[in-house]
């Protein structure tokens, strides 16, 4: 069953933002009478390497993604699927949002291909949105697992990535990346909008550093595929309600900026 009206995906950080954005859930499912299908994606990565330095597991990134070996993705899907996951869900929960937790191996609702030499981790090919749409229609917010099922099984899977395939895969209307800062900044202030080719320059410019690079290629790559993508302040409540309202807030990436 497709949704009415156009999705909403927010990809958010491994811990809930509580008193922010997420507080605008409520209202978006109840907008107008007419609810508005929105799944959030999670991260989870400060959490995995506290678990993994705790069992005695090295972490070791290249390029910015986290080499996976199989011992190592026993425990991610374990955090990411497991703690992170239900500890969101039980937040929502608290804000009376009717949250249910999955991973992106249910259904499997996000099939990806092996990325070479970092072990289990993977890009997105392809989602199936079936198991998304059920919950849609049963009145559900999905939060969902950065974890993909690929040739052999669990994978890792970086959660902006998954969140912009997410988007275009269920045809979102609105991808929102929640962050600490107002959007790209350069200085002090936020760069209202970028086309998608715009995007890598600020990575070479070095305005984009940090968790701020990869949401803004996911962004990005979103743009490529028709849906705009907002980076907003997730500590702000409001963001959400106003984005979708059509205030310019944030950075917005889209095709139908001109470069």
């Amino acid at each position: 069953m497709k949704p009415s009206t156009k999705p909403v995906i927010v990809k958010i950080g491994g811990s809930a933002l509580a008193g922010g954005a997420l507080e605008d859930l409520s209202s978006l499912l109840l907008a107008n009478d007419a609810p508005i299908p929105v799944a959030l994606v999670h991260g989870g990565g400060a959490q995995l390497t506290q678990m993994l330095a705790a069992l005695g597991i090295p972490t070791e990134f290249r390029e910015g993604l986290r080499v996976t070996n199989k011992e190592a993705m026993a425990v991610a899907e374990m955090v990411f699927a497991g703690q992170v996951n239900k500890s969101l869900v039980r937040q929502l929960r608290a804000m009376d949002v009717p949250a249910v937790g999955i991973s992106g191996t249910d259904g499997p609702t996000l099939c990806i291909e092996p990325m070479s030499g970092l072990g289990r981790v993977g890009r997105v090919t392809h989602v199936e949105p079936y198991l998304i749409q059920t919950l849609w229609a049963s009145g559900f917010v999905p939060a969902i697992a950065p974890v993909g099922w690929g040739p052999e099984g669990a994978y890792n899977v970086n959660a902006d990535s998954a969140a912009a395939a997410l988007a275009v895969g269920l045809g979102a209307g609105h991808l929102f990346f929640l962050t600490d800062v107002d959007g790209l900044l350069d200085g002090e202030e936020a760069i209202p909008a970028l086309s998608p080719g715009e995007c890598e320059k600020y990575v070479e410019k070095g305005l984009a550093v940090g968790g701020m690079v990869p949401k803004l290629r996911a962004a990005a790559e979103a743009a490529r595929h028709g849906v705009d993508a907002r980076i907003v302040n997730g500590n702000k409540q409001g963001s959400l309600v106003r984005a979708i309202a059509g205030e310019a807030i944030g950075t917005l990436i889209s095709e139908g900026v001109a470069a």
